[in-house]
């Protein structure tokens, strides 16, 4: 994972820095992983910096990103399919997103954005769930996908069929 530069108070920059937060969102435990810049402490009333002291600060873009790997957190321990999850049964079947995304009626991009960026909706993290981990119904599924064709439908549930789930 690539290592983001924050410029500090004194236009100096510095790692982002990531530490796993347990919490508890509508009474469940939930842990996920949290990213935060340190800085030196500032009181707000006096604006007087204290430089023998740093504290944890947050861009918005990392406020943006911890409240999105709440929710995903969320959303998989309410039944949504983790990214690892999906990754590890495209790995193992040999399935680009791109094609996994069509076979479960989503755009093309959508498990690719899932994978990157977490679970976007329970509905949607549910069927994955659901389509990855019961080789009935993502078979079904790749059967009744019109946009592939019959040759790589046979071939992608026969590798399903062969190696289970």
């Amino acid at each position: 994972m690539e290592v983001k530069k924050i410029l500090t108070r004194e236009n100096q920059p510095t790692n982002e820095l990531q530490r796993s937060i347990d919490k508890i969102f509508k009474n469940i435990k939930l842990t996920y992983m949290e990213v935060y810049y340190l800085d030196y402490e500032v009181n707000e009333d006096t604006g007087i910096i204290n430089r023998e002291k740093k504290v944890e600060y947050y861009t918005k873009s990392q406020v943006n990103r911890n409240m999105k790997a709440l929710k995903s957190s969320y959303l998989i321990a309410k039944g949504a399919a983790a990214p690892n999850e999906i990754i590890s049964f495209r790995k193992k079947y040999h399935i680009p997103a791109s094609t996994l995304s069509v076979i479960l009626g989503f755009s093309k991009n959508t498990i690719s954005n899932i994978e990157n960026d977490g679970v976007t909706s329970l509905p949607s993290g549910r069927l994955i769930k659901m389509s990855i981990s019961n080789k009935d119904i993502i078979s079904y599924y790749i059967q009744v996908c019109d946009s592939i064709d019959n040759r790589k439908k046979d071939e992608l549930s026969k590798k399903i069929m062969e190696l289970g789930l």
